[in-house]
């Protein structure tokens, strides 16, 4: 499934995006340690025997599925990846707080790798895992998942290729529960490839692929402890519930339901928290919110190391932004600490310079990371003086650069009531009128922020990204030039050269020199701008386990319950 695929989503207070890999890793992971903390995880960690059977929890999320279709691109939405990826699809892969990944027993009993090249990996699949529908889970569904997203029929619009596109063929064993995955070369994170699977029904065509789920998941192809309940998708109050699944052959899950309520206006879960109204509030982002979660008496902040970061994304193809060199003069023009210290004032971080982002693909303290934004740090004066060498000049008694008659200008698309979307355009128009440069707020609804990126009507705009554990195995998603998640726009043979590269090479001080060869080029070319890391805040009561802020470790969707 890659669920370390680059996911966007709507999260609390904020947009974001999700990439596809799983969420386990080895020391080089992406939730390495960014300070004294990040290895912490705070879930309230209990064995099932101290935890009740039965129960409710209700959980708040920021939008309603709108393709319940984890592997296309509109349905890589971070609220979308929590119901279907934690509840209800298959999880092969596990990974425990320090980010050391095992194979789920409950799917695949081991897998084997042959080096070659080509390299060739072997899962034998557990012969009691069965999809809803009664079928098993075998070598064919694989199959079906490779052919839909490695790339080669354009018809299918996958979120992401990555990976996929390095297999020359997936095949029968030796018998049906064996999968026989065989690659052009070799790829060093083939783990985050099958670290799920997709039923092959559901990939069978381009038009089930794209459409099939739109409105509505489809229970028979999925294979998790959960189901969505009989009549559990209410959408008039964009509610989903969720019951134990009956064919589930693990432990029973210990919750008799999971009610996921759509809360869009800023602020209000958190004020539904404290008023006992719902039980988690994932992904906390201003001090409003964790001010109000605080006032819940039994109410409990759990925090841990992020996979998210915030940033600008460029859309090379409009306007005077589609020249690189002006985009390379505007970021010289953004104060990108100034923001993340408004983004997160009053949020409980003791040092946010630690989280300020310099790597587009590796964290602060993580194996690997180079702080490469070192040409591009804030400078007004040096933004200036270069768009001035561009023709656009700032005229005695104007506010506005202008050349040929043309002011220089573009829109901030801000997503209404979303509170870090419309600070970050306050304060990035206020860095561009200082240097000259006229920016108009582009106001959307936030329900509308999938349609923007998918059909790139925006200027610029500032979202998460939710990375995973797997930093160097999603290059192409965000950045290759077919790729439907790169919204910049932006198409580099360099990239492409460097992300085969990357993909193949099995050592990894050298794919270590590669991925920040290619995060160079990318602030060369200014596709995206990373302003900072997030830690990760959840509210729940004290009495919930097994669930809070997981850091690197797996969530056990089963294992959730309350305290005895």
């Amino acid at each position: 499934m890659k669920r370390s695929m680059s996911v966007v989503a709507a999260l609390a207070a904020s947009a974001a995006l999700v990439l596809s890999a799983c969420g386990g890793s080895d020391k080089g992971g992406a939730n390495a340690p960014v300070d004294e903390k990040a290895a912490d995880i705070q879930i309230n960690q209990q064995d099932r025997a101290n935890l009740k059977e039965g129960g409710e929890l209700r959980w708040a999320i920021s939008s309603y599925p709108d393709n319940w279709n984890r592997a296309n691109t509109n349905g890589n939405n971070a609220n979308t990846a929590t119901i279907v990826d934690e509840f209800l699809a298959p999880k092969n892969l596990l990974a425990d707080e320090a980010g050391k990944l095992s194979w789920n027993p409950l799917y695949v009993e081991s897998a084997e790798v042959e080096a070659g090249p080509p390299q060739v990996v072997k899962l034998k699949l557990n012969k009691e895992a069965k999809w809803n529908n009664g079928d098993p889970i075998t070598w064919e569904d694989y199959q079906a998942s490779w052919k839909a997203l490695n790339g080669e029929n354009e018809e299918f619009k996958p979120a992401s290729t990555d990976g996929w596109n390095q297999i020359a063929s997936i095949e029968k064993g030796a018998d049906e529960f064996e999968v026989v995955a065989t690659f052009k070369e070799s790829y060093p994170d083939w783990e985050a490839i099958f670290s799920g699977v997709y039923n092959k029904n559901a990939m069978a065509t381009p038009e089930i692929f794209n459409e099939g789920q739109k409105d509505a998941p489809n229970m028979d192809w999925y294979a998790g402890p959960f189901v969505v309940a009989e009549n559990g998708l209410d959408v008039a109050q964009k509610m989903v519930t969720l019951v134990p699944n009956e064919k589930w052959w693990g432990e029973k899950p210990l919750l008799d339901k999971v009610i996921f309520r759509t809360i869009v206006e800023p602020g209000a879960e958190a004020l539904a928290f404290a008023n006992k109204e719902i039980d988690v509030v994932d992904g906390l982002v201003t001090a409003d919110q964790v001010a109000k979660v605080q006032t819940r008496p039994d109410g409990d902040l759990r925090e841990s190391s992020g996979f998210h970061w915030r940033h600008f994304t460029f859309n090379s193809k409009s306007g005077v932004l589609a020249d690189k060199d002006v985009r390379k003069a505007l970021v010289k023009g953004i104060n990108r600490e100034a923001i993340a210290q408004s983004d997160l004032a009053g949020m409980p971080i003791e040092d946010i310079s630690k989280l300020m982002l310099g790597n587009h693909f590796f964290k602060p303290g993580q194996d690997g990371y180079a702080d490469n934004s070192g040409d591009y740090a804030y400078d007004p004066e040096a933004a200036g003086k270069e768009l001035d060498a561009l023709g656009w000049k700032l005229e005695d008694g104007q506010q506005f650069r202008t050349k040929d008659g043309k002011t220089l200008e573009f829109t901030y698309t801000q997503l209404a009531g979303i509170p870090t979307s419309e600070n970050e355009g306050k304060l990035f128009q206020s860095d561009m009128e200082k240097i000259g440069v006229k920016v108009t707020m582009d106001t959307q609804s936030p329900d509308k922020f999938n349609d923007i990126l998918d059909n790139r009507s925006f200027n610029v705009i500032a979202f998460t990204w939710v990375s995973t554990i797997f930093p160097m195995a999603n290059v192409g998603q965000i950045y290759g030039c077919d790729s439907q998640s790169n919204f910049t726009g932006v198409c580099s043979d360099k990239i492409t050269e460097l992300t085969q590269k990357i993909d193949t090479e099995m050592d990894r001080a050298k794919r270590i020199e590669y991925t920040n060869e290619v995060d160079k080029i990318i602030w060369e070319e200014t596709m995206t701008v990373p302003l900072y890391l997030r830690r990760h805040f959840t509210a729940v009561p004290k009495d919930l386990a097994n669930m809070g802020a997981f850091g690197t470790k797996s969530m056990i969707a089963e294992n959730i319950g309350w305290m005895k």
